[in-house]
Order: structure tokens, then C-alpha cells, then sequence
């Protein structure tokens, strides 16, 4: 059966070749089983990247860390036929999880030097993620400095947060404003 002879009724009443019917199923779908490159790329790059990530499991992440250039070409190629820009999206997330393998390898290894000499003391490391602030007080830190015990200034943790609702704001901006109190 050839792809031009499938026919079917638009909502016009006109007949034309649409691959999709009011069904919601591909009719292509029965002429070939493969799958087109830009989603057969994406469901790698999640289950064999992006999810383990999400998911903190290391070890699935270092497994196929091999990949990750050879994927990263192909979405080079695919972009340069394709112009779509979310490839270059994923090729960004590909090096940014790459980097983000390295360091926990040498976090790792690190963690493997200080520790391995003392067989005689039982140690327990227990990795937790950073406790993060509300942004305003994130930003407090950063531009003034961490006040003692915690006695942050309202007026100017008030200002921080009104800057914030303005839109696409940078940390250059918000630093120059909040010093000019």
C-alpha cells in the first residue's frame, strides 16, 4: 500500500492525504514500525539519562555515560537537516548531565581517599540535599552577606522580593538596586 493512496475525509468534507484520523491513530502507523528519529532520540535521552538523574541512580547514569557524545553528534546532524531547536536543547542537557556524572565520580573517589584508612572507626556518610532558602533570602546572602543569628533586615528582604516579580530580572540588576538602598 503506498503512502499517497490513503485518503480520508477532512472536516471540510474534502478528501486529502492526512496521516492522522479523527480516531486519533496513525494511519501510517500499519505501512512502517519504524519510529521517527527526533522520538526514538528523546526516549533515549530520558530513559537513559534524564529520569536516572531525576531519580539520583548513579550507577544507570556512569553505565551509559559512554554514549553521550556519540548521541550528542546525532542531534548535531539531526539539527543541521531539521532546524529544531529542542535538539540543541537536549544536546545541552546531555553535556550538563555529563558534568554532572564527573562530579559525582570524583565526589566519590574523594570521599574514597578520606575514608579508607581508618578501617578501625565505623563511619557513616550520609549525602541530603542543600536546605535552599526562599529566594529573597538566597539573594540577601549573596548581595550583603549572611547576617548573625539570622536577623535579616525585612525592609530589605520586602525590596528583594518585589524585585523579583519583574520579569527576566538579572542578579546584576537586583545587586545594583539593593545596594543603592
Amino acid at each position: 500500500m503506498a503512502v499517497s493512496s490513503i485518503t480520508t475525509l477532512s472536516l471540510t468534507g474534502k478528501q486529502k492525504i492526512n496521516p492522522i484520523s479523527l480516531t486519533g491513530k496513525s494511519l501510517y502507523s500499519n505501512l512502517s514500525s519504524s519510529t521517527p528519529y527526533n522520538i526514538k532520540i528523546k526516549r533515549i535521552i530520558f530513559d537513559r539519562f534524564i529520569t536516572p538523574i531525576l531519580s539520583k541512580n548513579w550507577k544507570i547514569l556512569r553505565e551509559n555515560v559512554f554514549q553521550i557524545n556519540e548521541i550528542i553528534k546525532k542531534l548535531n546532524k539531526y539539527y543541521q537537516n531539521t532546524n529544531d531547536e529542542t535538539l540543541i536543547i537536549y544536546k545541552y542537557m546531555l553535556t550538563i548531565i555529563k558534568t554532572s556524572i564527573d562530579l559525582n565520580e570524583e565526589l566519590d573517589d574523594l570521599e574514597n581517599k578520606i575514608f579508607k584508612n581508618d578501617t578501625d572507626i565505623a563511619k557513616m556518610i550520609v549525602k541530603v540535599p542543600r536546605i535552599r532558602l526562599r529566594p529573597e533570602l538566597e539573594l540577601y546572602n549573596l548581595i550583603i552577606g549572611k547576617p548573625e543569628k539570622n536577623a535579616y533586615n525585612k525592609k530589605i528582604v520586602d525590596y528583594i522580593f518585589s524585585l523579583l516579580k519583574k520579569e527576566y530580572i538579572t542578579y546584576n540588576e537586583l545587586c545594583d538596586k539593593v545596594k543603592e538602598l
